[in-house]
């Protein structure tokens, strides 16, 4: 059998029993999606890179705890993904916090301004960014992985280990306040994400 065409559950066996070729092809399968991921929130290629080795990482660390869903691994490599990226974007800001605390020479130009520039990059994803991060971790899941990943609502019940019903009910109540949030710096949601009208799968 081609080893692409191998279920994850088999490769996930063999990957846990010592197969370090099985681990591999787990890798490229899903090494390209979870950079994606990874890049979207970093915009930063060594940083997206950097992501993707701490999430196969952390999949071995705690390979007794992987959960697949429908048979795959993805579901829980983006819960992951999410997880790694958001401790790593909390460790930056700290280190900013530090930094901006130490005066900058008088005759260098103070470098927060083109940190802080390139940091915000477009208004748009900047606004959408920091309205997701006003929710709570579970809502943030929830909302990326049924609007942005656009896994069906059952998948991500099942890796997330919530009723379906609590699922619809949060995400619903977290497209509203992202709508409300949204609107409130005067950006149309369906611009930014498609909060009216995107069709997330059940």
């Amino acid at each position: 059998m081609v080893e692409q065409a191998r279920p994850d559950a088999t490769l996930w066996l063999e990957a846990t029993s010592g197969t370090e070729a099985s681990f591999g092809v787990v890798y490229d399968r899903y090494r390209a999606r979870i950079f994606r991921k990874a890049y979207a929130r970093v915009q930063n290629v060594a940083d997206a890179e950097d992501i993707v080795a701490l999430v196969f990482l952390e999949a071995w660390r705690r390979r007794a705890d992987v959960r697949l869903v429908d048979g795959s691994l993805l579901p829980w490599l983006l819960v992951v993904t999410g997880n790694v990226t958001s401790n790593r974007e909390r460790s930056l800001r700290r280190y900013r916090r530090l930094l901006a605390k130490v005066p900058p020479a008088s005759h260098v130009p103070d470098p927060s301004v083109e940190i802080a520039e390139r940091i915000d990059g477009e208004r748009m994803s900047h606004a959408l960014r920091a309205a997701i991060a006003r929710l709570s971790a579970t809502d943030q899941r929830l909302v990326d992985l049924c609007l942005v990943e656009q896994l069906p609502m059952a998948t991500v019940a099942s890796v997330l280990d919530l009723p379906i019903g609590t699922v619809k009910s949060r995400l619903s109540r977290a497209r509203t306040r992202l709508q409300g949030y949204l609107r409130a710096e005067g950006i149309g949601a369906t611009a930014a994400l498609g909060l009216d009208d995107v069709g997330v799968q059940g």
